[in-house]
């Protein structure tokens, strides 16, 4: 199974200028059909922006097969925890999320799992260091294609 990117930013590319920032903002601006950009007033929607903003340094936006590339790229290639990942499943906004989702795109998603996670954890393996999780903010005004150089990190 070929991973199908579906292109609609520039955050996608590679070697992308855009500043963090800009390609934060762009990920938003892709994706206003689906959500509004979360403000961080809460634990939830604080983990929501560092969510969006792994979406961005790993390239990938918000189909169902790039929803579940950036959480696997979240699992191997961060230093967000198992305990994190427990306590995002146990908010209720999680559960609503899934909800909305449904059963059989979960499952599809399972199906894309094995192939995802070899491709993911190779790219992760080969990465320099760990994406910081809560760590992006000094990252805003750099470009993403110096950030994902100085992490070594080639996205699918």
């Amino acid at each position: 199974m070929e991973f199908k990117k579906r292109m609609v930013a520039k955050f996608q590319e590679q070697n992308c200028n855009l500043t963090l920032k800009e390609a934060l903002e762009e990920f938003y601006l892709v994706n206003t059909h689906l959500f509004k950009k979360p403000k961080p007033e809460t634990s939830w929607s604080e983990l929501l922006v560092h969510h969006d903003v792994s979406h961005v340094f790993f390239g990938v936006n918000t189909s169902l097969e790039e929803e579940t590339a950036g959480d696997l790229w979240s699992f191997f290639a961060t230093d967000l925890t198992f305990k994190d990942y427990k306590e995002y499943f146990k908010a209720p906004e999680a559960k609503q999320l899934f909800k909305e989702i449904g059963v059989w795109n979960t499952f599809r998603a399972l199906l894309m799992l094995p192939l995802l996670s070899f491709r993911v954890l190779l790219q992760s393996f080969r990465m320099k260091k760990k994406w910081k999780f809560r760590g992006y903010k000094k990252y805003l005004d750099t470009p993403l294609c110096e950030i994902r150089k100085e992490y070594h990190l080639n996205i699918l």
